[in-house]
């Protein structure tokens, strides 16, 4: 097993073997996705991915590791550039949405992994953690425009779990509609979510 400080090399390793499980997924389908299918896409021995991940449930967990590394490098610094809680739930509904756009083939892997992952009873799965954390993030932006008095009282993690439901959704549509308008969604994503969280004005 590799130690645990990686070199270099190892690290670009991981990355590559990383990036083709993600293609994989992607075009074949969870079921479809073996360390054959994998090392082939890689250009490299099964045995390599057993080195660096041991099997194909830790390669998985590296994968959603890796999706949710690309949404928050996307995501984070935009809605801490906004001047007000408001503005950076904008700027965490459309960057979503961006997200989505740009990084077609990682969003499909995951869908893939969510939707056909199996696991042993009383096992979350390999995407609850990141769920979780999406939840938990977005809370925060919450209680940023409940702070500063932007947001009317309101539950939540009720909220958030709307929010989140919304934006969910919108990749299996984007799988049966490739062309789906993000930039409209968006736009209504952001009108939809402004009134349902703003304090009304006396």
């Amino acid at each position: 097993m590799p130690s645990e400080s990686p070199t270099f090399i190892e690290q670009a390793r991981r990355a590559q073997i990383i990036e083709c499980a993600i293609q994989v997924l992607a075009t074949q389908g969870y079921a479809h996705t073996t360390m054959a299918r994998i090392a082939k896409q890689a250009g490299i021995s099964t045995g390599v991915i057993s080195y660096h991940f041991g099997g194909k449930d830790q390669l998985i967990q590296a994968v959603v590791a890796e999706v949710a590394r690309l949404a928050t490098d996307m995501m984070v610094p935009r809605i801490l550039a906004q001047a007000t809680a408001s503005e950076g739930l904008r700027a965490y509904i459309e960057s979503n949405l961006e997200f989505m756009r740009l990084h077609r083939q990682p969003l499909l892997a995951l869908v893939e992994i969510i939707t056909h992952a199996t696991r042993e009873e009383g096992d979350p799965g390999p995407y609850a953690a990141q769920a979780e954390a999406a939840i938990t993030d977005l809370e925060k932006v919450l209680d940023w425009g409940r702070r500063t008095g932007e947001f009317r009282d309101f539950d939540k993690r009720s909220m958030a779990v709307a929010i989140r439901g919304a934006i969910d959704a919108v990749p299996a549509r984007l799988i049966t509609d490739p062309d789906f308008d993000l930039d409209v969604l968006a736009r209504e994503f952001v009108t939809t979510f402004t009134l349902a969280t703003r304090r009304d004005q006396p």
